[in-house]
């Protein structure tokens, strides 16, 4: 990509790239992008490096941003890479995209298979069958290669070759290969040769020769690698390696991913001849490996993936091409962004041997966290093939049985998706195993590899069980390939390479090939004909589609976005739409599309819009109502259809501008509803003068009419005469009392609008004149509004119930908290009541649960746990329970040193049967030490003590002996303090006479007072248990 700055505007930038497509041969091939630019830019369409023309059959799309290029009845000649590129005055970009053309299905008979010999002469006519096939390859580069095949059939078939799908032509200039038809002498049947001059990186590939006649159409394939000669070492050992790659000239991209993920990396690169292309780490080329794929993608772009990043991951990766005109480069800067809770020792590399074990070992930061295995993307359980160890913080996986496939990468992963990643090496015949699985869409060349130890040996390739045809298997030295060309669904299946006991497995997956959709319909027209009915026409697509297809008409109301499909027509001409096909009245826009087993064409849309009412009828009409007063009245009515209307009352009209209303001022309120298709009015709270109201309703096709009848209530409510609102904490008894006129007149109760229904928890009584409901025991969820119903008239409660309020028994003062790293702490908080809510706060922010935090419900008691502190864990901390607080301080320190004193070496000399003393002092009290003398650990015995008192670690001889002179070592985690200790039978020094019976090294600093809590090393608590 070019590329110029200054102030002409922006360059062009690809929004969207075009995506390759795969088409049959005669179908409709189009590409598409989106590109922007200031100014907008120019775009053409090239391919093989010339500028392509409009023609018959290739046309060039362009709307706005969006580029096409139409390519229809495309031929096998057509296949190849098409470039995009965009140009103005600030810049140029461009991007490109395959075009693969298959053949159309056969419909002659079958091709004999392979291994059928060609028929005698006279013996009848036949498909081409090929008698020797190309063979796979593997070469240096610059070496000459040479690919014959030889085909027969009657009548002889034409041989020709490809490259990858594509035409050799298309591929390189006409001086780097040469074609050589076989002579007659050499045998029966038609032959031809391949010479490769000067094989070249960019030259590997998938060759395919072709056979065909007019009785049906063959095809072989081989495999041909090449190699960049090994470097040899430079004569002068001490001389700086020559630079891999130039410098680059301007900063590259920068990229970010998290510690386990994939990193990919696509260059696309264009040139004459082929370019070759190198890929470089920090100055280094890169070979592919276990984690570190390279491979060619369908639309020819060179792909680096980097499988689960780690940190020695990151760094610059450089794509190099050269060809003979030059070279250029393109590089982008790896970040690997690592995890805060990490693995505390990660998985390390191993190896194996076939039917043996591998062993994986790693540890996590707290015992508590859990942990999951994988081989790859695939997640390892626990049975006798994988065994799975937890002992603390280790974490162990044992790998039973090794074979062929077990090689490959296994990770190990806490909760985030926290990974640690090593590779397993399982040594035996096979050293390169084949894919766990591989994808290949239908029509294209599926390759298989295998690498063994020895080479010269003959391994076996089957399918699900079946040997596979010699045509398609190679092998040379080391290397063993299977090249099936031209992959069809039969194809499909697990694919084994078997050589003695050992063997590797693949599955083989075939996908189908996207078949082109049909055209649209041509020549769309509406017509508004009669009164409430509009009339569509339109023809047939051209070309017209080869598969059965249908006509899918859809209606779109004006002002809406949603089209909504009407009915299906086999047949093309002409249909007429009535209103009856609409659910509301409006206006309505159309349009229609070809569908077919290949799917669906492009819409197209009827100009204009037409106006249509739905005819409606009565379903469910008015009925009459009887309500008591003061209650609401409801009329309704449904409709077959969506459809507007008026409401009368008394033969006035009322107003549907407003959902609600009155008929006047002071007198009756309304509203007036309308869901789907029902239609509903509710007179609010009738009187006794509005008995005998007559209300109606009218829309087009429908008249209906009800009466509205007031019935006077037999009684009435003595007590309560307004609703009463009463609090009551859970567990109490809630009498609720409703005393009528009457004695024993029913009545119900309701909650929230629902019947209640008597049970254990509810009890309804009537006793006289007196109505109870009563809750033995209340909770919560029995907050709401009672209300006890009779003839007419109602009694309304508002009942909260409330729970207890919750009370902190400990702490009561205010806690202090201090750790250094890594360590855990835990702040507790006991409640009065097991089922109490509480709420951590942290600096005032509220603490969710994660990965970091643990928060613990365990009866009364309340924890917030830190499994590994960083200084940025401490701070405030609140355990808020109902109105009362618990306040804690927690602080967190970075302790690079466990041992305080000695800071060096110390060197002590005794003379025999002396005490000595070595002292050692720690950061912390409860910490762990390891004493060992001359490299091997003591042991405690009446001739050697071992004290502990507070932060201090003694090893005492009570009589030291010329033996225990030697070289002592106080050991905690990866920190020593060490002591040299000489005995000798006198002192050699002049004041030998001033002989001390004890001799104590203690080096410490003045004694202060610390206040630390005797926990184990990963906990420090804080409040009450």
């Amino acid at each position: 990509m070019k590329a110029s700055s200054g102030d002409q505007g922006s360059p062009p930038c690809f929004l969207r790239f075009p995506r390759p497509v795969r088409v049959v041969s005669g179908a409709e091939a189009e590409l598409k992008c989106v590109v922007l630019g200031e100014p907008p830019p120019v775009v053409v369409w090239e391919k093989g490096g010339q500028q392509l023309a409009a023609s018959e059959r290739l046309s060039f799309l362009a709307d706005g941003a969006e580029h096409g290029l139409l390519l229809s009845t495309a031929l096998p000649t057509d296949a190849g890479v098409y470039v995009c590129r965009a140009r103005n005055a600030a810049g140029e970009a461009y991007a490109a995209a395959a075009v693969t053309v298959l053949e159309p299905p056969a419909s002659e008979p079958e091709p004999q298979p392979a291994e059928r010999p060609l028929p005698p002469p006279g013996s009848g006519e036949g498909a081409p069958v090929f008698l020797t096939g190309p063979r796979s390859q593997w070469v240096l580069r610059g070496v000459e290669v040479v690919l014959t095949c030889r085909a027969g059939g009657l009548p002889e078939p034409t041989l020709y070759w490809e490259k990858d799908g594509m035409a050799l032509d298309e591929v390189w200039d006409s001086s780097h290969f040469a074609l050589e038809p076989g002579r007659a002498e050499e045998g029966p049947g038609a032959s031809l040769a391949l010479r490769i001059l000067a094989a070249r990186l960019p030259d590997s590939g998938v060759y395919v020769c072709h056979a065909r006649n007019a009785h049906g159409h063959a095809q072989a394939g081989a495999l041909l690698q090449v190699h960049q000669p090994p470097e040899s070492p430079p004569s002068d050992p001490d001389e700086a390696p020559a630079p891999v790659v130039e410098p680059l000239k301007c900063a590259p991209k920068t990229f970010w991913v998290n510690e386990g993920k994939h990193a990919k990396f696509r260059c696309y690169v264009m040139g004459k001849p082929e370019p070759e292309i190198e890929w470089h780490w920090e100055g280094r080329p890169l070979l592919p490996d276990r984690r570190r794929l390279m491979y060619r993608d369908r639309d020819g772009g060179f792909v680096l993936k980097v499988l689960y990043c780690q940190a020695k991951d990151r760094g610059l990766y450089v794509c190099a091409a050269r060809n003979s005109a030059g070279q250029t480069l393109s590089a982008v800067q790896l970040h690997v962004k690592e995890p805060r809770l990490r693995f505390t020792r990660p998985l390390q590399d191993v190896e194996g041997r076939e039917h043996g074990i591998a062993v994986l070992e790693c540890k996590v930061p707290n015992s508590r966290i859990p942990t999951a295995w994988f081989r790859e993307d695939q997640r390892l359980l626990p049975c006798r093939k994988y065994e799975q160890i937890e002992e603390g913080t280790v974490r162990r996986l044992i790998i039973h049985r090794l074979k062929a496939d077990d090689d490959g990468v296994y990770l190990c992963e806490m909760r985030g998706r926290v990974r640690t990643v090593a590779n397993v090496t399982v040594k035996g015949p096979i050293l390169k195993r084949l894919p766990r699985k591989l994808d290949v869409l239908e029509g294209e060349n599926a390759v298989l590899l295998v690498e063994t130890l020895e080479a010269g040996v003959e391994g076996r390739w089957s399918r699900d069980g079946e040997e596979l045809p010699v045509i398609c298997q190679s092998s040379s030295g080391h290397m063993h390939a299977l090249v099936l060309p031209g992959v069809t669904r039969e194809d499909a299946g697990e694919v084994t390479f078997s050589l003695g006991n050992s063997r590797t497995t693949t599955l083989l997956r075939v996908k189908c090939v996207k078949h082109s959709p049909p055209g649209p319909p041509v020549s769309a027209e509406m017509f508004k004909g009669h009164k409430n009915t509009v009339l569509l026409t339109w023809k047939p697509p051209d070309p017209a589609p080869e598969t059965p297809f249908i006509y899918r008409l859809e209606r779109q109301e004006v002002g809406s976005e949603d089209w909504i499909q009407c009915f299906s027509i086999e047949k093309a001409g002409a249909v007429e739409v009535p209103g009856d096909c609409v659910p509301s009245e409006g206006d309505y826009r159309f349009r229609i599309c070809t569908v077919s087993g290949h799917g669906r064409s492009p819409h197209v849309v009827f100009h204009g819009s037409a106006h249509l009412v739905p005819t409606a009828r009565l379903v469910a009409g008015l009925e009459d109502v009887q309500v008591y007063n003061g209650e609401d009245a409801v009329f309704s009515l449904d409709l077959s259809t969506i459809i507007q209307g008026t409401w009368f009352l008394n033969g006035e009209e009322l107003k549907s501008n407003e959902p609600e209303g009155q008929v006047e001022p002071g007198a009756l309120r309304y509203r007036m509803e309308q869901k789907g298709l029902q239609h509903r009015l509710i007179l609010h709270a009738v009187k006794h003068q509005d008995s005998g109201a007559l209300v109606g309703f009218s829309c087009p096709g429908v008249q209906d009419s009800a009466a509205l009848t007031i019935q006077e209530s037999p009684v009435h409510i003595l007590s309560p005469q307004d609703k009463v609102s009463l609090t009551f904490t859970t567990s109490d008894r809630v009498v609720l009392t409703c005393e009528l006129s009457r004695v024993d007149f029913p009545a119900t109760w309701y909650k929230d609008g629902q019947k209640v229904e008597e049970s254990e928890l509810l009890v309804v009584k009537m006793d006289g004149r007196k109505h109870r409901l009563i809750l033995p025991e209340a909770k919560v969820q029995d907050s709401g509004e009672f209300e006890c119903r009779t003839e007419g008239v109602s009694a309304f409660f508002g009942v909260t119930v409330q729970d207890p309020p919750v009370h902190i028994v400990e702490p009561r003062e205010h806690v202090f908290v201090h750790a250094i790293t890594s360590e855990c702490v835990m702040l507790a908080c006991e409640v009065d009541r097991e089922d109490a809510p509480v709420c951590w706060y942290k600096d005032g922010q509220e603490v969710e649960e994660s990965d970091f935090v643990v928060l613990e419900n365990e009866g009364p008691h309340r924890r917030l746990v830190l499994p590994a502190t960083q200084p940025s864990d401490g701070g405030e901390f609140q355990c808020v329970a109902g109105d009362e607080r618990a306040y804690f301080t927690v602080t967190i320190t970075d302790v690079s040193s466990w041992i305080v004193y000695p800071s060096g070496k110390v060197y002590v000399a005794a003379v025999r049967l002396e005490r000595v003393v070595l002292t050692c002092e720690l950061c912390r009290p409860w910490a762990e030490v390891r004493w060992t003398k001359n490299g091997e650990e003591v042991v405690e015995s009446p001739a050697l003590l071992l004290q502990k008192e507070d932060t201090v670690r003694r090893l005492v001889l009570p009589s030291v002996q010329l033996e225990d002179s030697g070289e002592y070592l106080c050991e905690i985690d990866d920190e020593s303090a060490s002591f040299t200790l000489t005995v000798t039978e006198s002192y050699q020094s002049q004041d030998s006479s001033n002989n001390n019976p004890e001799l104590c090294v203690l080096l410490k600093k003045p004694k202060t007072r610390r206040l630390w809590s005797r926990f184990p090393p990963w906990r420090r608590t804080a409040g009450t248990e």
